[in-house]
């Protein structure tokens, strides 16, 4: 039986995407297996419209499967979910359904199913020809998150393969060109625009004069601020009317929605947050139409209530203006949250929200210059987040690191590198990137890799009750002042906590996950401690931390970190860290809890290591065995160095800093400008004898060095002149001083230093010698076989410059009568004379030449 039709009429009754819904309707209807863009302005009413008008169109074109419709976040499908259901007239669940984690709202009738778009994802990698399934809609595609970016390839890929799957994205801004391009088949993929008319929002600044954010967060001067505008504009927006205005804040994250809570109680209003971590009874009630008569809210919140959600009664919004956006930091292999300035398509999205149901006004608490300075999109997530779960997700797909699939943006190859890595490590991925069967298992639940792994195994070791606890309070957000873990597990236990019933929830799941009821007959921990220890410790083994200061613990990473003050973990010499953020130039703890170091060596022996090792100490090989965890040295002893440990340890010097490590060996630099001056000019067969080229060969010409060195013999007194003359051709060995001469004889007789360019850069060679010694000399010699020039600098007999040449003819037929003249004044005692073709070269005074 064919599935009942949707009232269009009814359900786009006052929203303003319905002079668009007839083209929508006819386009998917003639041709359903071609990709569709729509690019609707915040507040059009897309994410209602859309679905049940497709869902039609579709079963005009026989098409009756189900429409999944994606959401960035769990608080929007449930809403839309909602929303649709109500103006449908149908009851949740029956026609309209939404599913995200822990929670399910569908039935065998329902047409149209809101989900996350991680849940969508995993549901398209265990089921990848979507049976039963007519179209995917991917809601909000702009807001960039990794899981929308590998879902858009994804079904874009399966959508090639199948005639009668419509894939159609959606967004507020302006992708739609790129996404046109990106879904092409023989040709660009259509775009709907629907530029309709929308209600009109005001737009007004009350702006913070001070400083609003620091590497800590915003500050709470600021937030202050953020709660007085609310507070006030709330006031003058329900003081005209009969019918109540509420107010919608807009902030970063869940502590700033508690900070503004509580500075709008202190003013003697009330105010309800709104974030993921209330539970969704909360969350419905503050999205459900309030009660007749009741008075004006003001709902704090963070980027859930961004888009695809209506609140009713909305009419103003405050923008704080900032987001937290996901950072990498590649130097101590983490990823967090940090706080920004809010990209200018977020704060169109936040604004569309005042006008959703009628005109409105949006309030900006950054000043107008800020506003102007922010970036105009959010930065796509794959840019700067951890790809742990994403590359699992692709090789799961059969395209490691997304080779051989269209994605709208390929992931970073280094950072790719990196979380490879860790599934490797994790036994999730193979060596060419294909998943593993462990890695299939880790695909079945839904957290992390990384904790996905440690529930695997702490199930086997601690029992499938307190693996699954300790998971589901890791996996979860919340935080507790001390950082300590084992605090927070007592405090979520309590039936009074906020999380309570979430963790509980989402414990129980993980436990059916597991395939076991109850405990397992693993080896069972004394403590509920003791298995959330380890469990952290199975899931952040690299995150291992030894104390080396009152509050500051270096990790098995190499990365140090310190603990909030006052945190009772400063008593652990070691502790399992399940969570650690940069702030500013420093690394802090945010969760973590004490463990025995006995239980993290039987649980992680791989990263337990005794080795030997030396180094050059003043010049000198000094060696040690060392046992370790990781970048944690726990023990060390000293030793007799071997000559491999000498080699070893000589060979990481000169890595790290170069032939620099020898210090200043001025022969064999002078040697090394002479074969790199035949290299340049003559090219093969001499070689180049750069910092690179001569480091990458070491191994070869430094052989006898490092035996020295190795030995005990100090780098300050190895004999590198002879190592490098080595590189010398066996056949040039016996002519080249005479090509390229290590000294040249002037007229006096004296055999002058030859300094020749340095290396790599081209010029003369330089002779710098007294210019009585060059009486005489009417030819300007070349070196290397002709090809180098030579330049004298003629000095004083003191020793000072007097002249530049590299013609000594015209210096002494020109220029040398004003030397002359200035000179012999000064230098009485030395020879000047009118003509120096005729004197005798010399570098003594007229005395001793005349004695002679």
């Amino acid at each position: 039986m064919n599935p009942v039709r949707f009232d269009l009429e009814k359900i786009s009754s006052g929203l303003a995407f319905g002079p668009s819904r007839e083209e929508l309707y006819a386009s998917v209807a003639a041709h359903p297996a071609q990709p569709l863009v729509i690019q609707a302005p915040p507040g059009s009413g897309k994410t209602t419209i859309v679905p049940p008008t497709v869902a039609n169109a579709l079963e005009q074109a026989g098409l009756t499967g189900k429409i999944m419709v994606t959401q960035p976040r769990r608080v929007a499908a449930r809403a839309a979910a909602r929303r649709l259901a109500q103006l449908d007239g149908s009851a949740l669940g029956e026609r309209v359904g939404f599913a995200v984690r822990g929670e399910r709202r569908a039935s065998a009738q329902t047409q149209i199913e809101f989900v996350t778009a991680g849940l969508m994802l995993r549901k398209l990698l265990a089921d990848p020809d979507l049976d039963g399934v007519s179209a995917v809609i991917i809601d909000e595609v702009h807001e960039r998150s990794i899981d929308t970016d590998l879902l858009l390839a994804m079904v874009n890929q399966v959508s090639e393969l199948r005639d009668d799957l419509s894939l159609i994205v959606m967004s507020a801004t302006l992708h739609a060109q790129e996404l046109s391009q990106l879904l092409a088949r023989e040709k660009p993929a259509a775009v709907l625009s629907a530029q309709t008319a929308q209600h009109e929002v005001q737009e007004a600044f009350d702006s913070f004069p001070g400083t609003r954010n620091t590497e800590h967060g915003l500050k709470d001067e600021y937030l202050r601020h953020v709660a007085t505008v609310a507070v006030k504009h709330s006031a003058t927006a329900n003081a005209a009317g009969s019918t109540p205005v509420d107010t919608l804040v807009f902030v970063p994250g869940v502590r700033e929605v508690e900070r503004v809570c509580s500075q709008v109680a202190a003013t003697g209003g009330q105010a309800l947050a709104l974030h993921s971590q209330i539970s969704s009874k909360e969350q419905d009630q503050i999205l459900s139409e309030p009660a007749a008569g009741s008075a004006a809210r003001i709902i704090v919140a963070t980027s859930i209530a961004e888009s695809s959600v209506t609140v009713p009664r909305v009419h103003l919004v405050v923008d704080a203006g900032y987001a937290r956006e996901p950072r990498r930091d590649s130097s101590r292999g983490f990823s967090g949250l940090m706080t920004v300035v809010a990209s200018r398509s977020a704060a169109t999205q936040r604004a569309g929200r005042a006008g959703r149901l009628g005109p409105g006004k949006v309030v900006r608490t950054l000043d107008p210059k800020s506003f102007a300075a922010a970036p105009a999109h959010s930065t796509p997530e794959i840019r700067t987040g951890d790809l742990a779960a994403a590359g699992l997700s692709l090789a799961a797909w059969g395209t490691p690191r997304g080779e051989g699939l269209s994605m709208w943006e390929a992931p970073p190859a280094a950072t790719m590198a990196h979380d490879e890595q860790v599934l490797r490590a994790l036994d999730a991925v193979d060596d060419s990137g294909q998943i593993t069967s462990l890695g299939e298992q880790m695909m079945k639940i839904p957290t992390d890799p990384r904790t996905a792994r440690a529930l695997l195994e702490g199930n086997q070791i601690f029992g499938t009750r307190a693996a699954a606890e300790a998971v589901a309070l890791l996996s979860s957000s919340e935080r507790i002042a001390s950082a300590d873990l084992n605090e927070l597990l007592s405090a979520v236990r309590r039936s009074s906590h906020p999380a309570n019933r979430a963790w509980k929830h989402e414990a129980q799941r993980l436990e059916k996950l597991l395939g076991v009821a109850g405990n397992s007959a693993g080896r069972q921990p004394a403590s509920a401690a003791q298995g959330l220890a380890g469990v952290c410790a199975l899931a952040y083994p690299q995150w291992i931390a030894r104390k080396v200061g009152h509050e500051e613990y270096l990790l098995a990473s190499g990365t140090r970190a310190a603990l909030p003050r006052g945190s009772q973990l400063v008593h652990e010499e070691f502790i399992a860290v399940a969570e650690v953020s940069r702030t500013g130039s420093k690394s802090m703890i945010r969760r973590a809890i004490g463990i025995d170091f006995e239980t993290v060596l039987e649980l992680l022996p791989q990263l337990h290591q005794k080795r030997e090792t030396a180094e050059l100490v003043d010049g000198k090989i000094s060696a040690r065995q060392v046992e370790s965890f990781g970048a944690i040295e726990l023990a060390a002893h000293p030793i007799k160095a071997t000559e491999e440990l000498g080699k070893e340890a000589v060979a990481n010097a000169i890595a790290i800093q170069g032939l620099g490590f020898f210090g200043t060996h001025d022969k064999f630099e002078a040697l090394r400008r002479r074969m790199d001056t035949a290299h340049r000019l003559l090219g093969e067969p001499y070689i180049a004898v750069d910092d690179q080229s001569l480091i990458a060969s070491a191994g070869n010409w430094l052989q006898p060095v490092l035996r020295q060195v190795a030995s005990g013999k100090n780098v300050a007194k190895v004999d590198l002149y002879s190592a490098l003359r080595t590189l010398l051709p066996w056949e040039h060995v016996h002519d080249f001083d005479a090509l390229v001469p290590e000294r040249l004889q002037v007229p006096s007789g004296s055999r002058i230093s030859v300094a020749y360019p340095e290396i790599g850069q081209s010029g003369p060679a330089v002779v710098s010698v007294k210019l009585q010694e060059c009486f005489g000399m009417d030819t300007s010699p070349r070196l290397v076989n002709g090809k180098l020039a030579v330049q004298f600098h003629l000095l004083s007999p003191g020793g000072h410059p007097l002249a530049v040449t590299d013609d000594l003819v015209s210096f002494f037929n020109g220029p040398y009568a004003q030397v002359r003249a200035e000179m012999r004044g000064r230098y009485p005692k030395h020879p000047w004379p009118e003509n120096p073709w005729d004197h005798v070269a010399t570098a003594k005074t007229k005395n001793r030449l005349n004695r002679q």
